[in-house]
C-alpha cells in the first residue's frame, strides 16, 4: 500500500484571530484545551508518522500553531524522523526571531494566509485590524530566515479579481508557491458566500493561464480537482508541471489530517473521523479505516461516476459529503457534461519500464522528499526512455535536474 505523501495536523484550536471561514471553528484563547494531545502524545504521533511515511511533508497548523508552546520540539522531532515540517500559520505572530528559531529546529517552510493585496478584505475576513500588515511582515521574516514560503489564498467573490495581483505580490516576496484554495463550506465556512459553478470554471481557467507565464512561482488550485479536466489531463497524463499522480482528490489516498484531539480524517473538510490515535496505531487507521478504503477502492457515484474524468478528477469528496451525506456521491459544484457518446474513464494500467537504476542513483532518489519522489522518478524514467538510456546513474540525474527552486527550497540541509 502506498504511504501518504502529505499530512496536515491541526495542533490546536487556539488562535489569535477569528477567521470567518475557519473549517476548524478555532477559538480565540491563549491556552490549549484540556482534550488536545499533550506533548508526550504528540511526540508519539510524530514517531508513528515517521515510521509510516518517511520523507512526507508534515504541515503543522491550527488554529494558530505558533501558540502551541511545544511547537519547536515537535518540529525538531519531525525533522529527526526524516519528515519535512512546514508551519501553516496566519503569520501575524511570526517575526525574525521566531522564524529563525523554527528554521533552527528543522522547519523547511511556512504557509501563510494572504487573502488580498489590500488590508480591507483580509482584515475583515480574519476578524482583526492589522492582520494583513502583520501577515506580510511574517512572510518577509520567513523568507529572510531561509524558510521556503508558500502564500495561501482562499478565493471568494470579493477577491476573485485579485488573483493576478496576488501572484505579483507572492513573486515580489520571493515565495516558492501560491496556493489558491476554493472554499469548502464546512466549519465557519458554511456562513460564507461560495462561488457558483461558472465562477469556479472561469477562475480555474485564469489560474491555469497564469501558471504558464510564471515559471518561477508554482501556482496551484486547491480543492478543485476539475482543473485536471480543464487541462485535458486524464489519469496517467502529465503536462505543464501537473504530474500524472497529481490527479483526483488526494483525501485518504496520499493525504490525511489529524485533529487537535488526535482523530484522523481523510482531509480537513471531511469532519467524520476514520480513527482515534489515542486508541489505535496510525498505520492501522491508514490501512484499514472504512472511509480510506472507500476513497481508494470505490468510484464516485452520480454524474461523477459516469464522467470521462472520473479517475483523473472524480470531484471533491468533501463537497460531495457536505451536499449529499455520501462520501462517494457526486460533486454538484462541477457543471461539466460529457458528450453523449463518451465512455466513463477507466483506471490506467501501470506503465512497464525497462530502465534500471544504479545503487548510487537509488540512494540519491531516496534522499528526495517523499511527496515529490514519485514525480522525480517518473520524469527521470521518461527522460531515459526518450533518450534510449537503459540505466539511470548519478550523472544522468544531475544532467536532468529539475529547473527552478522547488527541490532546492525543500532540500535537505547538510548534516
Amino acid at each position: 500500500m502506498e504511504a501518504p505523501k502529505l499530512i496536515s495536523w491541526n495542533l490546536t484550536r487556539v488562535c489569535n484571530l477569528a477567521c470567518g471561514h475557519c473549517y476548524l471553528d478555532a477559538v480565540q484563547r491563549r491556552r490549549e484545551a484540556t482534550d488536545e494531545l499533550t506533548t508526550d502524545e504528540a511526540l508519539r504521533v510524530v514517531e508513528e508518522i515517521g515510521t509510516l511515511a518517511p520523507g512526507a511533508m508534515l504541515v503543522l497548523t491550527g488554529g494558530e500553531p505558533l501558540l502551541r508552546r511545544d511547537l519547536d520540539a515537535l518540529v525538531a522531532a519531525a525533522a529527526a524522523r526524516d519528515l519535512m515540517p512546514v508551519i501553516g500559520t496566519n503569520g501575524t505572530l511570526l517575526d525574525a526571531k521566531r522564524a529563525a528559531a523554527l528554521r533552527a529546529a528543522g522547519a523547511v517552510g511556512v504557509g501563510i494566509s494572504l487573502d488580498s493585496i489590500t488590508p480591507d478584505f483580509h482584515d475583515r475576513l480574519r476578524g482583526q485590524p492589522g492582520a494583513w500588515e502583520k501577515a506580510l511582515a511574517g512572510l518577509r521574516a520567513a523568507r529572510e530566515a531561509g524558510l521556503a514560503v508558500q502564500v495561501q489564498t482562499t478565493l471568494f467573490r470579493e477577491n476573485l479579481g485579485e488573483i493576478e495581483a496576488i501572484a505579483d505580490c507572492a513573486e515580489e516576496i520571493g515565495a516558492l508557491a501560491l496556493n489558491l484554495f476554493f472554499l469548502v463550506c464546512t466549519g465557519r465556512g458554511v456562513t460564507q458566500t461560495d462561488l457558483a459553478g461558472a465562477e469556479y470554471e472561469a477562475a480555474l481557467a485564469r489560474i491555469a493561464a497564469l501558471q504558464k507565464g510564471r515559471v518561477g512561482l508554482m501556482i496551484r488550485a486547491r480543492c478543485a480537482p476539475y482543473v485536471r479536466r480543464m487541462l485535458g489531463l486524464h489519469a496517467g497524463d502529465e503536462n505543464g508541471g501537473y504530474a500524472s499522480w497529481s490527479s483526483a482528490c488526494l483525501a485518504g489516498r496520499s493525504y490525511f489530517r489529524i485533529t487537535p484531539e488526535g482523530r484522523v480524517t481523510a482531509c480537513p473538510y471531511i469532519p467524520q473521523a476514520a480513527g482515534d490515535l489515542r486508541a489505535r496505531p496510525l498505520a492501522e487507521v491508514w490501512e484499514t479505516a472504512v472511509d480510506f478504503r472507500r476513497l481508494r477502492e470505490e468510484l464516485p457515484q452520480g454524474k461523477c461516476g459516469g464522467c470521462d474524468y472520473r479517475v483523473s478528477c472524480g470531484g471533491c469528496r468533501a463537497r460531495a459529503l457536505a451536499a449529499s451525506g455520501d462520501l462517494m456521491g457526486e460533486d454538484a459544484k462541477c457543471g461539466y457534461q460529457p458528450a453523449a457518446d463518451t465512455l466513463p474513464e477507466t483506471k490506467p494500467s501501470p506503465k512497464p519500464t525497462a530502465v534500471q537504476w544504479t545503487p548510487e542513483a537509488q540512494a540519491l532518489l531516496a534522499r528526495i522528499p517523499g511527496f515529490v519522489r514519485a514525480r522525480v522518478r517518473e520524469r527521470l524514467e521518461q527522460a531515459a526512455a526518450l533518450e534510449d538510456a537503459s540505466l539511470i546513474t548519478l550523472e544522468f540525474m544531475r544532467a536532468h535536474r529539475p529547473q527552478g527552486n522547488f527541490l532546492a527550497a525543500f532540500g535537505r540541509r547538510p548534516a
